[in-house]
């Protein structure tokens, strides 16, 4: 097996050694890789616990762990700010959640050690509403059906969510649109948007978690790429919600993902939980397919976290991508174009 699936493995606890101790050089490939994939603070896990078996040069050692430092500073100013947002919106009338980000961290044993980009906020609400509050007292710096891209503080980037996603084949957004009401809490949902006392913001639950972070990735992979990052992430969510033990949960997430067209995309990240993560069969929440699951793996190494390390010419939206992705998911891929054109007329009045 691929070492860097192993050193993963170990890290996440699903392996108890590796098959052979990397050289010096193939340590530095792996750091160099944690770095592309965004996983460097959940590989540090697998070198803390075999420190005198793995042989990890000294100074790659050091470097790693500066890394992991400088992501915990991070997680602790991305918290921050989530605390201030959360407070300024609950009193003015908002109820608000972290999507993904520090939100989604607290499904890690160590949540400090998930690499954050932004904040992402759903805030629960009419979107008038929502874009009066915000223009009044910050700068709005772009507008998405989706979201709005709010110039909140100088050190973190912030979007503010009026719906948490979407899907580009219209009848499949309709139900994925229902399905988020259902599950805000204004229509008797689960509420997501309880804050905890201990972090000052609310996140989402682990059932809401698995269908919303599932369409994110979806997305990602259609538009630029997906890292190893989201697989990590998704392994948790995965793992939140076998330990709860709640199989009408679990059939309600496997419903609305066949519902809204994703089935196919949830066997590929199942395959990829079990082979890479060693996600065990029985705690996979549907069948794997080995056929998609090998297809995401191989755009996962290939162009790491967001597609960023692409070198050939699957860019993000070209063409190009969009027809390799037709063979795979043709009835969500067919609209995205018509989908494009829509959202910039919308864009136009909005």
């Amino acid at each position: 097996m691929n070492l860097f699936f192993e050193v993963l493995q170990l890290a996440l606890g699903t392996r108890k050694e590796l098959s052979r101790v990397p050289s010096a050089r193939k340590w530095r490939r792996l750091c160099v890789e944690s770095e592309r994939q965004a996983i460097v603070g959940v590989l540090l896990d697998s070198l803390e616990r075999s420190q005198e078996e793995l042989e990890l040069p000294l100074l790659l050692k050091l470097r790693w762990i500066g890394l992991v430092q400088v992501m915990k500073a991070t997680y602790q100013i991305h918290c921050e700010r989530a605390q201030e947002l959360t407070k300024l919106l609950n009193e003015a009338g908002f109820k608000c959640c972290v999507l993904k980000g520090v939100g989604i961290a607290q499904y890690y044993p160590d949540p400090e050690r998930r690499q954050c980009g932004d904040i992402d906020l759903w805030v629960d609400g009419n979107r008038k509403d929502i874009m009066a509050w915000l223009r009044s007292h910050y700068e709005v710096e772009h507008v998405e059906w989706h979201h709005i891209g709010v110039n909140c503080f100088e050190d973190v980037p912030v979007e503010v969510h009026v719906h948490p996603a979407w899907m580009y084949h219209p009848l499949y957004n309709a139900r994925l649109q229902r399905w988020f009401s259902k599950q805000s809490g204004s229509s008797g949902g689960e509420g997501q948007f309880v804050v905890r006392d201990e972090l000052g913001f609310a996140y989402p639950s682990s059932c809401f978690n698995a269908v919303y972070s599932l369409v994110h990735v979806f997305h990602h992979l259609v538009e630029e790429g997906v890292g190893m990052r989201h697989v990590v992430d998704f392994y948790y969510i995965v793992r939140k919600l076998r330990m709860e033990n709640d199989e009408a949960k679990i059939g309600e997430v496997v419903d609305i993902i066949r519902r809204i067209g994703l089935y196919k995309f949830l066997g590929a990240m199942m395959w990829v939980l079990n082979y890479v993560c060693g996600m065990k069969e029985e705690e996979l929440l549907c069948e794997p397919n080995e056929k998609e699951g090998r297809f995401l793996l191989d755009e996962i190494m290939l162009g790491g976290n967001f597609g960023q390390h692409r070198n050939d010419k699957l860019e993000r939206n070209s063409v190009a991508r969009l027809w390799m992705l037709l063979m795979h998911y043709p009835s969500e891929v067919l609209w995205v174009v018509p989908w494009k054109i829509w959202h910039w007329g919308w864009r136009l009045m909005a």
